[in-house]
């Protein structure tokens, strides 16, 4: 009897990254993943008990990994925050197209732990009108970084935007 290799959580989880990363999450199904990593369903199902556990793994991985991210650049002023999410974008470009700007549940959780290092930086400015404008600059400024869209370091909407929130 011939024996089959045991297909990893790990490669399964690798595999659905990537699978996500080169074509989104439209090809985010366990017949794509398997075909992707080159094996049955089988495994899939045996390691997670469905697509969204899955997903939820993944979702996972890329929060801590922005989190740490965001940590490690350590802002002090909310125009550092911003560069720091624009150079997630510019360090990840695929990651953050994929998961920042498509899929709702990442955009929610990524968007909280922004808001809690704000809430640090700027707590006399912790109002959910000021912060969600912040959020969609910071995304905007990100997103254009990485397409290459009338994108510099010393915008002068960072001055003005800097000079709003911190006056």
């Amino acid at each position: 009897m011939v024996r089959t290799q045991r297909v990893q959580r790990s490669h399964i989880i690798d595999g659905a990254y990537q699978l996500i990363i080169n074509e989104g999450f439209k090809k985010f199904h366990a017949r794509n993943i398997a075909k992707h990593i080159a094996c049955s369903t089988q495994p899939i199902y045996r390691e997670f008990a469905n697509l969204a556990e899955l997903k939820s793994v993944l979702t996972n991985r890329i929060i801590v990994k922005y989190q740490d991210f965001i940590e490690d650049q350590e802002p002090k002023s909310l125009q550092a925050l911003s560069t720091a999410i624009t150079n997630y974008a510019t360090d990840y470009p695929d990651e953050f197209h994929r998961f920042f700007l498509q899929d709702s549940e990442t955009i929610q959780l990524v968007k909280q732990v922004t808001s809690d290092v704000f809430s640090t930086i700027q707590p006399e400015k912790c109002n959910p009108v000021f912060f969600d404008f912040f959020w969609q600059y910071c995304i905007g400024k990100a997103a254009l970084a990485i397409n290459d869209a009338n994108h510099t370091d010393d915008l002068e909407e960072d001055r003005l935007f800097q000079f709003s929130f911190e006056s």
